[in-house]
């Protein structure tokens, strides 16, 4: 067993204080005094609420490894700082000592160095999460999706415009990173909780998905994870964090990533209605991404299915997986007969 499968083998209490003592280690490339670390979120990263002995509070990423470059990572502040100075309110990346925006370190019982990083606080409560989805009626959902399809609207009217800066750098969700032989979030036709009837209607709809998108250029830069976790409500304003899976695709992925786990929890069409009005508020929605939406929430159902084979560490995840087996097969079997 290598180190990095042994450190995936053990509990998430003991990896989380593992990446804690990484994340006080980082912290040390900042000026804070005193701060104290506090998990949030461990599912791509993991992230910390960091407050400092005056009060002051931030939020601190400890990448994952090997899933985003230095210059991704600097690509991704770049935007933000832009989005933020033409209105639209994001984090901003805090400066290290040395003027730099990431430092990476190592600790003992972490089996690589880890990138890291540290942003300022956003106020506002997520109306969701991934798993549950949102708790909300028809017309509560309906006006949230409002206000986040426009602010997906605006976000992707200013990628269009924005002059990228020097060594720009973002990943493609694309038909390759999502459905082709070596996915970004992994293989789904290595997970074992797939049986053998389920197999080849997957496999099937991954074929499908792929003749279908194959041709449509995935070329727009988007937010790429518009799920309820990142979407901040502070009263009557909505605010968008986590762009770390910003990057080229298509717009109607950004809409298939958004309302995705809707499909599961209740309120899809509620949610598209909202998203779509809100986004045509701001700029119009391309009739072509619309059509394609069947073809991208099967590619974002499928590549949810690869997640828990690249992120084997996750337990959360691994509680997921045979709902999410039930659910994307039904999927697929809706697709094939309706693409066929």
């Amino acid at each position: 067993m290598t180190t990095t499968e042994a450190f995936a083998a053990l509990a998430t209490d003991e990896q989380v204080a593992r990446l804690a003592g990484l994340a006080n280690r980082a912290l040390a490339a900042w000026d804070l005094a005193a701060p104290r670390v506090e998990l949030v979120k461990y599912r791509e990263n993991a992230v910390f609420l960091v407050t400092a002995a005056d009060g002051t509070r931030a939020i601190l990423r400890v990448h994952r490894p090997r899933y985003r470059s230095d210059d991704d990572i600097r690509s991704e502040f770049a935007w933000m700082r832009a989005l933020d100075a033409d209105g639209i309110p994001t984090p901003a990346a805090i400066p290290t000592r040395t003027g730099d925006g990431l430092t990476t370190v190592g600790v003992g019982g972490v089996p690589e160095p880890r990138q890291c990083d540290l942003m300022t606080w956003v106020p506002g409560k997520p109306p969701g999460t991934l798993e549950a989805g949102v708790a909300a009626d028809a017309a509560g959902l309906r006006a949230l999706y409002r206000a986040v399809g426009g602010l997906a609207a605006r976000m992707h009217a200013h990628a269009a415009a924005w002059p990228k800066p020097a060594r720009f750098s973002r990943p493609a969700w694309n038909v390759a990173t999502l459905v082709g032989d070596a996915p970004t979030f992994g293989r789904f036709w290595k997970l074992g909780a797939i049986g053998a009837e389920e197999m080849p209607i997957l496999l099937a709809a991954r074929d499908r998905v792929r003749e279908r998108l194959a041709t449509r250029p995935a070329d727009v830069l988007i937010h790429g994870d518009l799920v309820p976790d990142n979407i901040l409500v502070d009263g009557a304003t909505t605010r968008v964090i986590d762009f770390d899976d910003f990057g080229w695709s298509w717009i109607g992925f950004e809409v298939a990533t958004s309302l995705y786990t809707l499909r599961m929890a209740g309120g899809f069409d509620d949610a598209l209605a909202g998203y779509l009005e809100g986004y045509r508020e701001v700029r119009p929605f391309p009739a072509a991404d619309l059509e394609l939406l069947p073809d991208l929430l099967m590619a974002r159902g499928l590549s949810y299915l690869g997640w828990p084979v690249g992120r084997p560490e996750i337990e959360s995840t691994r509680n997921l997986v045979p709902m999410l087996v039930y659910v994307v097969t039904d999927e697929a079997r809706q697709y094939l007969a309706a693409t066929g």
